[in-house]
C-alpha cells in the first residue's frame, strides 16, 4: 500500500523549531481527510509529547479517522490559548490554569473537552542532595522555569501559598530553558536553587548526565489533590461546529495513550523515527531508546485513569470535584476571577464517543509492535 508522508510543524514561540509528521496510511484514508489544527504547549516535540506528536501519526490513528492534523508549538499554554481564541488554531493542549481558567475569567468562550494529564505533574524539583526538603524551604529561593507563560507557575504558586510561602514575593521565577540549559542553570552555574517544570522535562534534564543529574520532586498533601492538570481545549462554537473532528482527535490521542502505556519502548522508537532531532546523540541506540522511554514513562504514568481518587473508566473524563479543587486554589491566590464557575470550564459531551474503540486491540497492537 502506498503511504503519503507530509511533514508539518510551526513553532510559534520562536524558541526552537519542532517538526510534526503527518503519516497518512493507505491512500483511501487520505482522499477525504479533514484538517484540524492543534497547538502543543511545548517549544519542541520532546518525548513526553509522543501521544500528540508522533504515535497517532505513525500508527495512522488520525488518518484512519479521516483526520489531517497540523501541529503548532508554543512556549507556554497562555500563548497556545491565544492562538485558539484568535482563530489561528482549533484546539490547544493546555495547562488548565493559564491556558483555560485565566482566559475564561477574562471573557474567552472556551471549554476543556478531554482531560489529558490526570495527575499532578508540575511540582518543584531540586537536586537529590539539596538541603531543600519541603515546599516551605523554597522561601527566598530562585526557581527555574521554561518560560513566564507556562501553566506550571500558577500550580507552584498555589502549593507554595498553602505551604506558607508568599507566592508572589517569596520566590523568584527565572527563565532557564529546557534540557542542557536547565541542567547547567541548576548544577553548574547555580543560577537557580530549584526548578518549576514538569515530568517529562525533568526526565530530559536527568538524561543530560544520568550519573550526576538526579532530581527530587517536592510534594504536599494539597499537591496530591490536583488532577485537572491539562486538557484539550477549544472555543465553544468550535465544539459545536467541529464536534465530529474533535471526537476523532481525542480518540486518536486515547489510542496513543493506551499504546504507550502498554509498550513504552515501542513508543520511544516511534517518537525518534518521527522526530529524530529529539534523540540523544553520541550514545548507542539502546541507551538513547532507554532515555526516551524514561521521558515517555514520566509523562504517561501521569495520564493514567485507573488510579484516580474519583473513579472513572473513560479516557478524557472530567469530574466536577477535580475541576473545582484546582479552580478554588487559583481563585485563592488571585489568578482567576472569583466569578468563574467550574461548570463553565469543561464538557464531557464528547467523552463517550471518544471512547468508542477497542482498547484490547490497541494493547495487542502495542505488544506485537515490531516497528
Amino acid at each position: 500500500m502506498t503511504r503519503i508522508i507530509s511533514r508539518r510543524g510551526i513553532l510559534v514561540s520562536g524558541a526552537a523549531i519542532g517538526a510534526a509528521c503527518t503519516l497518512g496510511a493507505p491512500m483511501v484514508w487520505a482522499q477525504a481527510r479533514q484538517k484540524l489544527t492543534m497547538v502543543v504547549s511545548s517549544a519542541t516535540a520532546e518525548a513526553g509529547t509522543a501521544t500528540q506528536t508522533s504515535i497517532p501519526f505513525e500508527l495512522g490513528f488520525w488518518a484512519e479517522e479521516g483526520l489531517d492534523v497540523e501541529l503548532k508549538y508554543t512556549r507556554g499554554s497562555a500563548i497556545g490559548a491565544q492562538l485558539v481564541i484568535t482563530g489561528q488554531a482549533d484546539v490547544v493542549h493546555a495547562g488548565t490554569s493559564v491556558g483555560l481558567m485565566v482566559p475564561v475569567s477574562k471573557g474567552a468562550q472556551m471549554q476543556a473537552f478531554y482531560n489529558m494529564i490526570t495527575q499532578n505533574f508540575q511540582m518543584p524539583a531540586v537536586p537529590a542532595d539539596s538541603p531543600i526538603k519541603t515546599l516551605a524551604d523554597l522561601k527566598g529561593k530562585k526557581l527555574g522555569v521554561i518560560g513566564q507563560a507556562t501553566a506550571t507557575i500558577p500550580i507552584v504558586k498555589a502549593v507554595l501559598e498553602d505551604a506558607g510561602v508568599d507566592p508572589n514575593n517569596g520566590v523568584t521565577f527565572i527563565d532557564v530553558g529546557y534540557g542542557a540549559q536547565a541542567a547547567a542553570a541548576l548544577w553548574v552555574t547555580k543560577q537557580v536553587d530549584a526548578l518549576a517544570m514538569y515530568d517529562s522535562v525533568y526526565a530530559a534534564i536527568e538524561n543530560v548526565n544520568p550519573e550526576l543529574y538526579k532530581l527530587r520532586i517536592l510534594t504536599s498533601p494539597l499537591s496530591d489533590k490536583i488532577s485537572f492538570q491539562t486538557a484539550l481545549c477549544a472555543k465553544t462554537d468550535t465544539l459545536k461546529s467541529k464536534r465530529d473532528l474533535l471526537v476523532k482527535l481525542g480518540r486518536g490521542h486515547a489510542k496513543a495513550t493506551v499504546f504507550a502505556l502498554e509498550n513504552p519502548d515501542a513508543a520511544a522508537r516511534i517518537h525518534f523515527k518521527v522526530h529524530p532531532e529529539q534523540k540523544t546523540t553520541g550514545i548507542s541506540d539502546t541507551v538513547a531508546i532507554a532515555y526516551g522511554r524514561r521521558s515517555i514513562l514520566a509523562r504517561i504514568n501521569n495520564m493514567r485513569i485507573d488510579n484516580m481518587v474519583v473513579k472513572r473508566d473513560k479516557w478524557g473524563y472530567m469530574d466536577k470535584l477535580d475541576v473545582e479543587t484546582y479552580l478554588d486554589m487559583l481563585k485563592k491566590i488571585g489568578d482567576v476571577d472569583k466569578s468563574v464557575v467550574a461548570n463553565s470550564l469543561y464538557t464531557n459531551d464528547l467523552v463517550a464517543d471518544i471512547n468508542k474503540f477497542d482498547v484490547a486491540a490497541i494493547r495487542k497492537m502495542a505488544r506485537e509492535y515490531k516497528g
